[in-house]
């Protein structure tokens, strides 16, 4: 017989394998598997629940709420071919080197970008590399270039501002067309070139102004504000967007800022800025429809959720930053009166002002205090909730725990909002509440709390002895010891040379983050400390002065440590006496600080710390004078020269004494030439030869 045809092999086999199991499963019954049903509401609900998720079933079937669109739904615009993706890159890596000769010629490149850009503008902004760019572009473009490509991306806003990257380009958008809203449209075109008029003769100018295309915007988004606040990409654009309907200040570049994430892309270096180096600052006038719109649609967004989902949404993580944005414009814009009707935001969340200990707003605000993202939003509502509600919230629930808030990491900043508010008398019942507990939480890294605490008794006038006393027991008595354990300095050893470990274990089972992190909040408690005269700032002027000249060098040229020596030599707490003793220990030094990134800061203080002490400050000119040649072939050594005015000293010495000493009044900051003696004896001179006016010309005519 003739043998079968097989396919000899180990893949083979598997194929036939495999081949036989799609086979049993494509003849096997549909019903053969049950589907996984969602639990039911009754199922999904808890009695007593503090949160409710919001993706439960009552949720999604709420008559009110739109559905989110699939993702298969969402329009595709096309991909740009490999010769637009290349020629993009090329500009976006010229704007990067930013190495035009002057601003004109950077338009002009930008005017040329623009136009190899028409009709690729939608493409460009959801491309995953040419997005970048198309931010890059919206920064340093003009109110008429932000208005063609606002023109553009009007009608696919729903879709872009849900899209991984486009979303980004029209967060930019908004920003950079935000002082503009409040302009008219000019009849008049400007005047321009023969070859770029007929370069743009084929593409109108938009008849929409910025605030009616912003009014725009607004129509389209419209009916889908329910999904919008907790999807992914869309709610730090709605977040922008209701920022600029408020015409509230829009900074992205702090690190509490509530538009954009920690995690955001900083971008690179245009106009020797980068690009959230100039946000909106200021607030901006708006158009008065603005206003009406924006209530309406704060409005729409919170209708959709009953109060139950409207609390949940305050520990969700991408909804809590757009709920904070709607209590804080509800709360200063639209006055804190509004807090008292009844469909109003923080009525909702806080139905009673009470707050009592099984009340719903007590158990709310409790949840709130040690919930990470929850926290948050009880920081924005203390900040800005009305001055009655507040009293309210301290007096019956958080006055008799601040203490105890005060130790917890997340609870712990709340604390920093409620102290910022508290009047006098409170705030010295605060200070004696926490003082005793200041040991334990220097012993955690827990310095931020102590460094409020001090700013807030500085500004109400309140005594800082306790603080003083607190602060002295946490710390070693050694005054040199004190101020390495306050720095953090990896010198800090102890007296068997092994590294310290009573704060937070030994300096090398430390991260490189975390030893970062725990310098920086010492270097601000100590610089805090220094603003406080008496006892309080005597705690670090004693430890300064008891270094040795090799640990105060090492201070000097560390980066986040110098700043205390900084604000020790400037601080109007500091007395003649201690400057003094302290200036001293540098001469003989300014040469290697002056050539320092760091130390060159602190030979730069020593200018005005040296006022009152002329003969020092004389003899330190004298030593930068000698080190001329080096100090000139450095960068930071040139700005110590020109700060301390070398120039000025080695020509006219008499001036520079005089400008040393606070008696220039006419110092040379305009870049102006002083007069010399003969020059002013001439004016003088001159002055009494002018002719006589008004009423003396008159007496000599008659």
């Amino acid at each position: 017989m003739p043998r079968e045809n097989q396919k000899r092999g180990r893949r083979a086999t598997d194929k036939v394998k495999k081949e036989e199991t799609k086979r049993k499963r494509d003849e096997a019954p549909e019903d053969s598997t049950a589907k996984r049903l969602k639990p039911s509401a009754d199922e999904a609900i808890t009695v007593g629940a503090d949160y409710i998720p919001l993706d439960t079933e009552e949720s999604n079937q709420n008559e009110n709420q739109d559905e989110a669109p699939a993702q298969d739904d969402m329009p595709f615009y096309g991909l740009l071919d490999s010769e637009e993706q290349e020629y993009f890159s090329r500009a976006n890596e010229m704007l990067e080197l930013n190495q035009f000769q002057d601003a004109e010629e950077r338009r002009l490149f930008v005017d040329s970008v623009f136009r190899e850009a028409r009709g690729k503008e939608l493409k460009i902004a959801c491309s995953q590399s040419c997005s970048r760019l198309m931010e890059k572009l919206i920064s340093v473009s003009d109110v008429s270039q932000l208005r063609r490509l606002f023109s553009k991306f009007i009608g696919h806003f729903l879709t872009l501002v849900q899209h991984r990257f486009a979303s980004h380009c029209c967060e930019r958008l908004f920003i950079s067309a935000a002082p503009g809203v409040s302009q008219k449209i000019s009849k008049s075109k400007p005047r321009k070139d023969d070859n770029d008029r007929e370069e743009e003769d084929d593409e109108p100018e938009p008849e929409l102004s910025l605030a009616e295309m912003f009014m725009q915007v607004v129509e389209e988004l419209q009916g889908n504000w329910g999904y919008l606040l907790t999807e992914r990409f869309a709610s730090h654009t709605i977040r922008v967007l209701l920022l600029v309907l408020a015409g509230e200040p829009i900074d992205v570049s702090s690190n509490d800022s509530v538009v954009a994430s920690r995690k955001k892309e900083r971008l690179g270096v245009v106009g020797g800025e980068t690009q959230e180096a100039n946000p909106v600052a200021e607030k901006t006038s708006v158009p008065e429809s603005f206003e009406t719109t924006l209530k309406k649609v704060m409005q729409d967004m919170v209708s959709v959720l009953d109060d139950t989902y409207l609390r949940a949404l305050a520990t969700h993580p991408v909804g809590n930053p757009v709920l904070q944005v709607l209590v804080k414009l509800e709360l200063s814009h639209f006055g804190k009166s509004s807090a008292k009707q009844s469909n109003s935001i923080i009525k909702r969340l806080i139905p009673d002002e009470n707050f009592e200990e099984d009340s719903e707003s007590a158990r709310f605000i409790r949840g709130l205090l040690y919930d990470p993202v929850g926290s948050r939003l009880l920081e924005t509502m203390v900040r800005w909730m009305p001055g009655k509600l507040f009293k309210s919230l301290y007096k019956n629930y958080l006055r008799e725990q601040m203490s105890s808030l005060a130790r917890n990491q997340t609870a712990g900043y709340v604390v920093l909002r409620v102290l910022e508010r508290l009047g006098k008398d409170d705030l010295q019942a605060v200070v004696e509440q926490i003082a005793p507990k200041i040991p334990g939480l220097i012993e955690r890294s827990r310095t931020i709390v102590p460094k409020v605490l001090i700013e807030r008794c500085l500004a109400r006038g309140v005594d800082t002895k306790p603080l003083a006393k607190a602060l002295g027991d946490s710390y070693d008595s050694d005054p040199t010891r004190r101020i390495e354990q306050m720095l953090r300095l990896e010198t800090a050893t102890a007296d068997n040379g092994k590294p310290d470990s009573a704060d937070n274990g030994p300096v090398s089972d430390l991260n490189p983050s975390t030893k970062a992190a725990e310098k920086l909040h010492g270097s601000l408690l100590a610089q805090t400390i220094l603003t406080a005269p008496g006892a309080l700032s005597e705690l670090v002027f004693s430890s300064l002065l008891a270094l040795s000249p090799e640990v105060l060098l090492s201070i000097c040229k560390d980066p986040t440590a110098s700043r205390v020596v900084q604000q020790a030599l400037t601080s109007p707490a500091s007395t003649p006496q201690f400057r003094r003793q302290f200036i001293t220990r540098f001469t003989g030094h300014l040469n290697e600080l002056a050539l320092d990134s760091s130390g060159s800061h602190v030979v730069d203080a020593l200018w005005p710390a040296t006022k009152d002490i002329y003969f020092v400050k004389e003899r330190m000119a004298q030593e930068l004078a000698t080190n001329e040649l080096a100090l000139r072939d450095s960068f930071v050594g040139r700005a110590v020269w020109r700060n301390w005015a070398m120039d000025l000293y080695k020509r006219r010495r008499g001036e520079w004494a005089a400008k040393a000493k606070g008696r220039d009044t006419s110092s040379n900051d305009s870049g102006e030439k002083p007069k010399s003696r003969i020059e002013m004896a001439r004016a003088r001179f001159a002055k009494q030869n002018e002719p006589s006016t008004g009423a003396n010309a008159v007496a000599a005519k008659q």
